[in-house]
């Protein structure tokens, strides 16, 4: 037993010892070998270059791994969301571009060149691209055939490659005789070399020198290993995989920032998603690593490399690939043929002909620049539903939305949308200029005349299906003011907080008050109340006065009058429309300081209840739902969000929205009569033969008499200040369906919602949101019934400014 023992100690010193052994042999062999003359110094600088490679590759990476896992492991892992981008999608599904970076709501992105630092953090400049769920076969299979053939095996184990790092002294060998100069030689880079490359925006130039190449590569090899270990940890190189099709360069914008991940590429070089591109296509997109495509045509000089380098992808690289990685003969020909077909000449950027056409009449100076550049694109087609929809995604999630979301389908279509908005600037400059003698000279709503000097109230204009998906939406301004006033946003968290909304509806208010009434199940139209404030004569018309006298309901709703109906709502009783107010989720006014506060039936009657703009939309979408029999289901907050892409399958919809009314229990049903007379009556009432009510502009409007219209109510609202001629808001809100049975809830705002900012003088709703309605009508109307209307001619220009300087 003793003598087993002892023969093994020996193998084991033996073994320990032979690694000794082969390098005095090959010293004595080779380095101090006088009779190879100078040849032996070649050969000791070989052989220590050597020992250096296997040391890099098998000593230094993994242990250099295992530290930097808890050095920098959750810095990468951060870099790696920092660059991803928000993919948006139209309701047709047409991919409209990526959010641009500046609208990230955790203000983390680097737009600079240059890595900024904040101290405990270092942040590089940035990329963005939009996440693959499943990286396409073929492009990896593809890829690692390029750029990493030895990744995972025994001369790659840790993100350096053996075979790479000992070809450098030959191909410096090489390139430095035929430069004439010491010029640093290439090696092969794996691909977590590549991710440093991508993470500290490195890429290998033409021009840089020899000690600047090699203080790269030094960088490259420094943290190649970090990578490696945190993409496969476990042994799962699913991750590895993941920042492969993500993060690596596959396309270069003429005159601008490449393209980085298959998704994006494949959405803008092929039309199409990363999952549906075909075997060759995921070919040539491997091929383009380190090797780009040009996108877009320029100078001679430039068209020719653009031709060169992708004959070279197709008819090398990619070829390359068939061949060597395919092994069933009909696929492989397939294939061929398809690259075959591709050489000839690189494809133009992709987009759908309907939002081309779109970009070409209302943005024509971004059109070309939209055609390749994913941002660009998605702020020309929504220059003002991005701000929304970033919104709508921060009251959901807060700011760490980009944690969840990974892309957005809108509820609206983009080209139609855009068109829209064009009208709505064509009638806020006509607005304008009709009353630019009442509006203060601080502000102005022609969008051509935006300056530092002079802003813009906001001007919101939206409207919803009857499933309250928002199918029209102009704002103009940057703050999505339709989602609620900045002041009730958690600065904390980003989320809204409906009990500091300030923002006062103004007349609107008298919906919940015509609901209160209705409910009692007492009232007709030609119920009468008390007016304080009546006229002598003309009981039927809108005049004021200082009599005491009975109007009826019908004329109290279709004028707007306060004092009748605050003594009818009032008898209803506080509480029961304090609940409406709690139901509807509006916000009394704040208690006075001995405790007192307004009457519930007061501030809905004088408006001086808070809410945002979307609210109040769904109050007018609440109120639809009722009338046209879809009330029994519940009704959400109005939204620009038709679906969301997950950034995890597992998610499960937490932090959704709360808000969902049913409408058949906020308004009863033997009530629905008299709530459809009560707010129709601004639109049809009649006095003397002659429209009468708050809106009697809009008299054509009313379903008696518009064919086509089945069903229509509105009401209107003016809010001021103490004095009464300094308008704060121009409201109206309401709802229609055509007779086909398409139906659209709508609200139009135009205001700066604060009271110690009013914008105009003696501007009321009827003069200033009721052009805006109509054009809102006219758009709902056309699409209800399929008809096309001619584009304005007016205010491209203005358009396209307004666009650029979103």
């Amino acid at each position: 037993m003793l003598g087993v023992i002892r023969v093994l100690l020996r193998a084991l010193e033996l073994t320990a010892l032979l690694p000794f052994r082969i390098l005095q042999i090959i010293l004595d062999g080779v380095a101090f070998n006088p009779r190879l003359g100078p040849l032996r110094h070649v050969a000791s600088a070989a052989i220590a270059y050597t020992l250096l490679a296997i040391f890099l590759v098998y000593i230094f990476a993994p242990i250099r791994g295992a530290v930097g896992h808890y050095t920098q492991g959750e810095k990468l892992h951060y870099d790696a969301e920092r660059w991803l981008a928000t993919a948006i999608y139209d309701a047709r599904g047409s991919f409209v571009g990526t959010f641009d970076p500046r609208l990230d709501s955790l203000r983390d992105v680097n737009y600079s060149s240059e890595p900024i630092d904040l101290g405990e953090y270092v942040a590089n400049p940035d990329h963005k691209s939009i996440p693959v769920r499943e990286v396409p076969e073929s492009y990896w299979q593809c890829l690692v055939y390029h750029e990493d053939r030895n990744l995972g095996s025994l001369l790659n184990p840790f993100g350096i490659d053996l075979v790479g790092v000992l070809k450098i002294p030959f191909s410096t060998v090489r390139r430095s005789i035929a430069a004439k100069r010491l010029v640093v030689g290439v090696g092969g880079s794996t691909l977590a070399m590549q991710f440093v490359r991508v993470i500290y925006k490195t890429p290998p130039s033409v021009h840089e020198g020899a000690l600047t190449k090699l203080k790269r590569k030094v960088g490259e090899w420094w943290l190649a290993p970090v990578v490696y270990r945190e993409l496969t940890e476990g042994g799962d190189n699913r991750e590895l995989k993941q920042w492969a099709a993500n993060h690596l360069w596959l396309a270069q914008r003429t005159g601008g920032s490449p393209l980085h991940g298959i998704e994006l590429t494949s959405r803008i070089v092929f039309g199409k998603e990363a999952a549906d591109l075909s075997v060759a296509q995921q070919f040539v997109l491997a091929s383009a690593v380190n090797r780009p495509i040009i996108l877009l045509e320029g100078s001679e000089r430039l068209n020719a490399v653009r031709m060169d380098r992708w004959r070279y992808l197709t008819e090398v690289r990619a070829r390359t690939c068939a061949e060597k990685l395919i092994k069933d003969e009909a696929l492989q020909k397939e294939v061929l043929f398809e690259l075959v077909a591709m050489a000839a000449g690189p494809p133009d950027p992709k987009i759908k002909p309907r939002l081309q056409d779109a970009l070409d009449k209302y943005a024509p100076g971004l059109a070309l620049p939209a055609q390749a550049n994913p941002v660009v694109r998605a702020n020309a087609l929504m220059p003002a539903a991005r701000y929304g929809l970033r919104e709508e995604m921060k009251q959901r999630y807060g700011f760490a939305w980009r944690d969840h979301v990974r892309g957005v389908t809108t509820t609206f279509d983009a080209a139609r949308n855009l068109a829209f908005a064009d009208n709505v600037r064509t009638r806020l400059a006509d607005i304008d200029a009709r009353y630019a003698g009442k509006i203060d000279p601080a502000f102005t709503l022609d969008p051509a005349k935006i300056s530092a000097e002079r802003r813009s109230p906001d001007v919101i204009v939206a409207a919803a299906n009857a499933k309250g998906e928002i199918v029209r939406y102009f704002e103009q301004g940057e703050n999505a003011a339709y989602f609620g006033s900045p002041f009730a946003r958690e600065a904390a968290t980003g989320r809204y907080d409906a009990g500091r909304e300030s923002r006062m509806v103004a007349s609107t208010g008298k919906i919940i008050a015509a609901i209160a009434i209705a409910n009692t199940l007492r009232d007709t139209p030609q119920s009468v109340y008390l007016d304080k404030q009546a006229p002598a004569q003309g009981l039927e018309g809108c005049g004021r006065g200082n009599e005491s006298q009975g109007r009826r309901a019908l004329t109290a709703f279709a004028c707007s009058l306060n004092d009748p109906l605050m003594t009818r709502t009032a008898q209803v009783g506080q509480m029961r429309v304090r609940r409406l107010i709690d139901q509807l989720g509006y916000t009394m006014p704040p208690t006075n300081a001995d405790g007192s506060g307004t009457p519930p039936s007061t501030a809905v009657v004088l408006g001086q209840v808070a809410a945002a703009p979307r609210r109040v939309h769904q109050l007018a979408g609440v109120v639809l739902a009722s009338l046209i029999g879809r009330g029994a289901s519940p009704l959400p907050m109005p939204t620009l969000v038709k679906g969301y892409d997950f950034t995890s399958l597992d998610e499960d919809g937490a932090g959704q929205a709360s808000g969902s009314i049913i409408p058949n229990k906020i308004i009863r049903a033997g009530g629905r009569p008299l709530v459809q007379a009560l707010l129709q009556a601004p639109l049809c009432y009649e006095a003397g033969g002659r429209p009468t009510g708050t809106l009697k502009d809009l008299s054509g409007w009313c379903a008696r008499r518009h064919p086509g219209v089945k069903l229509h109510f509105a009401k209107t609202g003016t809010q001021v200040t103490e004095d009464v001629s300094a308008t704060v808001d121009a409201w109206i809100t309401g709802g229609l369906q055509f007779s086909n049975g398409a139906a659209y809830s709508y609200v139009v705002v135009v205001g700066t919602g604060s009271s110690s900012a009013p914008w105009a003088h003696n501007l009321h709703a009827a003069q200033v949101a009721v052009p805006l309605l109509d054009a809102l009508l006219k758009d709902l109307e056309a699409e209800a019934t399929g008809k096309k209307r001619p584009a304005p001619a007016k205010a491209k220009a203005t358009a396209q400014k307004q666009i650029s300087a979103n």
